[in-house]
């Protein structure tokens, strides 16, 4: 089995705070016992963690950590941890001493709940790719060196982002989201590289949308009346309380998703509701999505009418 290491940097720096549900997070981690996850920072509230076999918790402060990256990386602009996320595409070079033994090696955010990763990543699937997903809450990256040189690309000149490389994010102080979709994604794609290039296997669900609380990005969702998510024993899924139907995904990203949620008491199931709770038990009233599933049905009737009234009939849209 390839060995996989999971890489956050969340540091603090005397402000804010972890998600409220990270708890529930650091329990995905830990079902995940094949997975290593390394967690870099400068807060103490996770030491209850510490001695979970499958998680290291290594502590620095934030300008120890810029420090490293410097010395690793050569001079860079970083004046708040939010920056860290453009460093994410070279943890490996940063943080080498923890993970150059792993075939693979992941980064991302705590603001989400694993289900089975390994489930997803067999070592079939690892074989066929070199870089997997286009979001910066969850990318994994084959470990060798001329992967982890990828940041280093540049751009082909038909690429509508020339100027979005490692020369310039390095030299920029606010934060440009080099780690996902057009950043380090998109450029391992533009040059032909091995890329698995999905966003169908995980829930993504924002706090507002254009108006209205909008539930999530999978069309599956936006069809589902009633609808709730669950963690089980390490396993995630989407449930239509309707008709019983479950699909299972790699994760639930809460995309800093303010959430209301019950304390960690070591559970081993949790069930997340459309209005933002994560509790011990789910009702009907917990799973109506209202608003937002008619606001999402009548959006899909719009665009299917407008496309039949302004494209030629008996045309597919992949005929035109």
């Amino acid at each position: 089995m390839y060995s996989i290491a999971y890489t956050i940097a969340y540091f603090l720096d005397g402000k804010g705070h972890w998600p409220d549900y990270i708890d529930w997070f650091m329990a995905s981690c830990k079902a995940n016992k094949t997975i290593d996850f390394y967690i870099f920072t400068d807060d103490h509230s996770l030491e209850k963690w510490e001695n979970t076999p499958n998680i290291n918790i290594i502590y620095m402060t934030f300008a120890e950590c810029i420090e490293l990256i410097k010395s690793r990386m050569g001079e860079v602009k970083i004046n708040t941890p939010y920056k860290l996320n453009d460093m994410k595409p070279v943890y490996i070079k940063v943080f080498n001493k923890w993970l150059d033994k792993y075939d693979f090696w992941a980064y991302g955010d705590c603001d989400q709940i694993f289900g089975d990763i390994r489930k997803t990543f067999t070592d079939e699937f690892l074989d066929k790719y070199d870089w997997f997903q286009i979001l910066g809450n969850f990318q994994i990256m084959r470990n060798t060196a001329e992967v982890n040189d990828y940041y280093l690309l540049e751009r082909p000149e038909w690429s509508h982002h020339r100027d979005f490389v490692w020369n310039n994010v390095r030299q920029t102080e606010t934060n440009t989201a080099f780690d996902e979709q057009t950043g380090m994604p998109l450029l391992v794609r533009e040059n032909g590289k091995r890329i698995f290039w999905t966003r169908e296997n995980f829930v993504n669900i924002y706090q507002k949308d254009k108006g209205y609380n909008k539930m999530i990005d999978n069309t599956v969702q936006h069809n589902t009346l009633f609808q709730y998510w669950k963690w089980d024993n390490g396993n995630f899924y989407h449930v239509d309380k309707l008709t019983g139907k479950k699909t299972e995904y790699l994760y639930i990203h809460f995309s800093n998703r303010k959430m209301e949620t019950i304390p960690y008491t070591g559970q081993s199931s949790i069930f997340i509701t459309p209005n933002s709770k994560i509790k011990d038990t789910v009702h009907w009233t917990d799973t109506f999505t209202g608003k937002d599933f008619f606001v999402a049905y009548f959006k899909k009737i719009k665009e299917y009418l407008r496309w039949h009234l302004t494209h030629p009939h008996g045309k597919d849209r992949t005929e035109l």
